[in-house]
């Protein structure tokens, strides 16, 4: 591996790259609190003394084997929430320059538009940030380089009008902003050509944040994948995305794919006693290899049909997330405790 301590900026304005997220990663996922959390740091950073920069953690990447015309392409292992976030913030910048004039303390909106934002030649323009195929089309679009799709990501259109709000409120400073942005600093990381991409990205997620459910069984779609070559349309695109996609534009507050794997397994499991969310992911390899036979096609459908039956049913809804709750936390509703099963 190599590490670089450096600007965010320098990393996302390298000329001739693009940046593209693996299928084994999440969707975009910031939510408000969140990207309010980054514009108060941001703001923070551009009104401490220069040169003061604020770092924003880990940015893992690896090169490539593929390329886009003459230019480089790296795939971003660990970075997509950050990475997405300040291009929203960048387009919502680049937007505010445009209708107020175009240029304030030394930056401009074709300027971050062309460094950040697009990359290309010979005037052809294209996206610089390649997300997951839910949200590409979608972000292209807010940069400029393409035509919003007919069903767009919510959750990116939010967060840069989010941002722009912030930017049209009395007494914004462009100039504090974008000192602010030009303090942001990652600790970039190469990956070695002989390293592994997606078991690297669950090593860390195993050592840091735990990788969700969801996040499992993503990862188990992709493997199947790669090792079905006799396949043209992999378990990824047939039956993975429609489950998250289904999730992502019912837009029910509390309700992830996560959730809803499970209620789906906390329903068909309620006498299986489990001690806490560690063990969910076992119960779910049981129920492949038992109930489905080692069909992880078969599996995906039947957690569809599942999780559209929380979407059209509120009271369904309610009742099976709870129930999941309890059940993941190893006290399901009919548990009688040990201290009343003793007399305490």
């Amino acid at each position: 591996m190599q590490i670089k301590q450096e600007s965010l900026l320098g990393f996302m304005g390298r000329p001739g790259v693009r940046f593209s997220i693996p299928v084994f990663q999440r969707v975009y996922s910031w939510n408000a609190r969140q990207c309010e959390e980054l514009w108060d740091d941001v703001m923070r950073a551009g009104g401490a003394d220069e040169g003061e920069g604020h770092f924003m953690g880990m940015l893992l990447y690896a090169a490539d084997v593929q390329r886009w015309g003459s230019g480089e392409l790296l795939d971003v292992i660990d970075g997509q929430q950050r990475l997405t976030t300040v291009t929203l913030l960048l387009c919502a910048l680049t937007r505010y320059l445009e209708e107020s004039g175009g240029k304030k303390d030394g930056v401009s909106a074709s300027g971050l538009r062309m460094r950040y934002l697009q990359t290309g030649q010979s005037g052809k323009m294209i996206g610089k940030l390649v997300l997951s195929s839910m949200d590409r089309d979608t972000l292209f679009a807010l940069v400029g380089a393409g035509e919003m799709p007919e069903e767009p990501a919510g959750r990116l259109i939010e967060n840069l009008e989010l941002f722009y709000g912030r930017m049209t409120q009395p007494g914004f400073d462009a100039g504090r902003l974008w000192r602010g942005m030009k303090s942001l600093e990652v600790a970039s990381v190469l990956l070695a050509p002989d390293d592994s991409p997606q078991l690297v990205f669950e090593s860390l997620n195993s050592k840091g944040m735990a990788l969700s459910l969801a996040d499992r069984l993503r990862n188990l779609v992709v493997v199947t994948d790669d090792g079905d070559s006799a396949s043209e349309e992999g378990l990824f695109e047939t039956r993975w995305l429609p489950l998250e996609r289904a999730v992502t534009d019912a837009g029910i507050d509390g309700l992830d794919v996560t959730g809803a794997l499970e209620a789906w397994l906390a329903e068909s499991y309620r006498d299986t006693r489990i001690f806490d969310k560690s063990e969910v992911y076992g119960v779910l390899k049981s129920h492949l290899r038992d109930a489905c036979g080692n069909d992880l096609g078969r599996l995906l459908s039947d957690a569809f049909v599942y999780t559209r039956s929380l979407i059209d049913d509120d009271e369904l809804r309610d009742e099976a997330l709870e129930n999941a709750a309890r059940w993941t936390a190893g006290k399901p509703k009919d548990l009688i405790s040990e201290y009343k099963m003793f007399g305490d």
